[in-house]
């Protein structure tokens, strides 16, 4: 039998929980660190049924998060939520990672699956007079996808162009008043989207305005004023509620923290602050991993991180084979 070592895993969602699994099946001792009070990731906030994992027909982000739970935990996987990290010493082999809550964790290796977090005030920071605007008008990330039913008949500006956006758009337009989408550069959404969106925008339901920039915001008695700079115009109008769809962050800022400054300085990032690694996870740092969208800006969705995390578990195996 294989001896248990123990993984400390930061992250408990798909990817983290992926990693847990195998590396149980492998004969280690994972140990999940979530800092939210309940693990499961973003999947917490997917809202829809999420249609594009295989077998899992109709479940919602909270129900799949659910099951990813049930299942590592009923294989013996101990997930230990409402903690982060705080600092990590050591070498691969023999880690110490102190928590949170004072106590120290040790494990032979560190595999960081802390995903993303969506972009949210900070995309709209530089808008005149946003401070006015009531918080319930304003949708950040999942948040904007709750409750679509109940606006039916409104005025809705999105802000951004990626899927998140023109998703929104495309189950909103049937029912609202009018969706407009103001999008900073290009539409970085998929073609089926695009399109779709495109039949709206033909049949009167919705506007796309790209290149666009939000100038103001300002707050009425019963509707947002809006001034948006489209391409050389300006263009004014009035929407009951805004939805900020503008993308997310890997959370990767942390690590500077946790890390003695020698050991951050071996690590890559890209242009926006993910995590490079090698095709099994790899940082370059010996002992310490990462899986999921904190590494993986191209495809992040639930079954791009499942598979990495399976994937990096397996390279941990493979690395800490006796030589």
């Amino acid at each position: 039998m294989i001896a248990k070592r123990c993984i400390a895993i930061l992250g408990g969602g798909p990817a983290g929980l992926s990693a847990a699994l195998w590396l149980r099946n492998l004969g280690f001792e994972p140990c999940v660190l979530d800092a939210a009070e309940r693990p499961g990731g973003m999947q917490n906030l997917n809202f829809l049924a999420n249609d594009w994992v295989l077998g899992q027909t109709g479940q919602t982000g909270p129900a799949l998060a659910a099951r990813f739970v049930d299942h590592v935990v009923s294989d013996g996987v101990q997930i230990r939520t409402g903690i982060r990290p705080v600092r990590l010493e050591g070498t691969a082999g023999a880690f110490r990672l102190q928590l949170s809550d004072g106590s120290p964790l040790d494990c032979i290796a560190v595999l960081v699956a802390t995903g993303t977090r969506y972009r949210a005030e900070e995309v709209l920071t530089a808008v005149a007079v946003i401070s006015d605007i009531p918080r319930e008008r304003i949708a950040y990330g999942p948040h904007a996808f709750a409750e679509l039913g109940a606006l039916a008949g409104q005025r809705v500006l999105i802000i951004g162009g990626g899927d998140n956006a023109y998703e929104n758009a495309r189950l909103l337009a049937p029912v609202a008043a009018m969706v407009h989408i103001a999008i900073r550069s290009q539409p970085r959404a998929q073609q089926g989207l695009v399109a779709a969106v495109a039949v709206e925008e033909a049949a009167g339901h919705c506007r796309v305005l790209c290149p666009a920039v939000v100038e103001s915001m300002a707050s009425t008695s019963a509707s947002i004023e809006v001034t948006l700079a489209v391409s050389d115009q300006r263009e004014r109008f009035e929407v009951d509620r805004v939805h900020v769809l503008a993308g997310y962050k890997p959370n990767t800022a942390f690590l500077r923290e946790i890390l003695p400054t020698e050991v951050y300085g071996r690590l890559r990032f890209d242009g926006q602050d993910y995590l490079i690694v090698d095709t099994g996870g790899r940082s370059g740092v010996p002992g310490l991993y990462a899986a999921g969208d904190i590494c993986n800006p191209r495809f992040p969705c639930v079954v791009s991180a499942l598979a990495q995390g399976a994937m990096t578990a397996k390279t941990i195996e493979m690395d800490t084979r006796p030589k």
